[in-house]
């Protein structure tokens, strides 16, 4: 079977939504957690906002919104039992926000099969809400990478512990290649790609900057139109359970490096600090946003996600 290509299903910039995907090298920063809070907001501001949860094995979304695990959910779409995603499609108690899940005893995203995982991202393309929220399941399997690469924004989720921040960069690089994959056999790079990788040392490739200018040296046209579509791949960091100053200062010192290191766009979005409301909040079953309004996270994330949605607000007010 032939490898995963996006591009055969559709080009960035086309959907009818606006696509924010939440990744990050490992389980337990808090992926769910920013993707059903960013998700709560850009609802509240009035945009319609499908929240997916694509760990699909291991579903939790629905916890920390406080819902019950939905009777359909992907696997009902992925087995024929319904025709489209509409068809499984539940509102949450948040106006204009709902959600798709997983189910906790079935396959989970990193056993889909390459037919299904087309499949899934036709259907995510289709949907008709003013932006999607995907929750990806932590490492990086191609498909979990592919899921990431389909949005328009790309958010890596951290937290200043060295370990995440290690398991960040790998997840990032692994996007990287990911996404020059995709554009091998497009532009008939995978021959020299594979030289120039074979011999990285002769040809001082540190890093995956090195690779892009390495391209361009032996080909200056395809190296071009290489970066050129390299450069919708957008890093956007947030910085999770701060405790410090010092820990804040650290995500604008991961942007910097990922800038060097990846050589494409990467922002840091912001922080957020550790707070123990989120903790009751999730024992409680309830939005941490509807319990503790007035934690200091609060405005953390709202300007996060007033970051992201600035190029709509102009319609929305909150």
């Amino acid at each position: 079977m032939s490898d995963f290509n996006a591009n055969n299903i559709r080009g960035k910039g086309q959907a009818n939504s606006t696509i924010i995907a939440i990744g990050g090298g490992k389980g337990g920063v808090g992926k769910s957690f920013v993707s059903t809070n960013l998700a709560i907001f850009l609802a509240n501001m009035g945009f319609n906002t499908l929240l997916l949860d694509l760990d699909l094995g291991a579903p939790n979304v629905h916890t920390s919104l406080g819902e019950p695990l939905p009777t359909k959910n992907f696997h009902d779409f992925l087995d024929n039992k319904v025709e489209s995603l509409n068809d499984v499609l539940h509102p949450t108690q948040i106006p204009r926000l709902k959600m798709i899940t997983g189910a906790n005893d079935h396959r989970d995203l990193a056993n889909i099969s390459i037919a299904d995982q087309s499949r899934l991202m036709s259907g995510i393309y289709k949907q008709k809400s003013d932006f999607i929220v995907l929750d990806l399941s932590a490492g990086t399997h191609t498909s979990t990478l592919d899921f990431f690469l389909m949005a328009d924004y790309n958010l890596i989720t951290l937290t200043p512990d060295p370990t995440s921040i290690e398991n960040a960069y790998r997840f990032m690089k692994a996007a990287f290649f990911r996404k020059i994959k995709r554009y091998e056999q497009q532009l008939s790079l995978d021959g020299l790609v594979l030289d120039l990788m074979k011999n990285a040392n002769e040809k001082q490739i540190k890093t995956p900057a090195d690779l892009l200018r390495a391209i361009e040296t032996v080909d200056k046209e395809r190296g071009q139109k290489l970066r050129e579509l390299m450069t919708d791949l957008r890093f956007q960091i947030i910085l999770n359970q701060t405790r410090s100053i010092k820990d804040t200062q650290l995500g604008l010192s991961i942007e910097s490096v990922c800038k060097r290191y990846f050589g494409v766009t990467t922002d840091f979005l912001g922080s957020i600090e550790y707070d123990n409301s989120v903790w009751h909040a999730l024992r409680k079953r309830r939005p941490l946003l509807l319990e503790y309004p007035h934690s200091p996270l609060y405005a953390q994330i709202l300007a996060i996600a007033r970051d992201l949605a600035s190029p709509h607000l102009t319609k929305k007010v909150i």
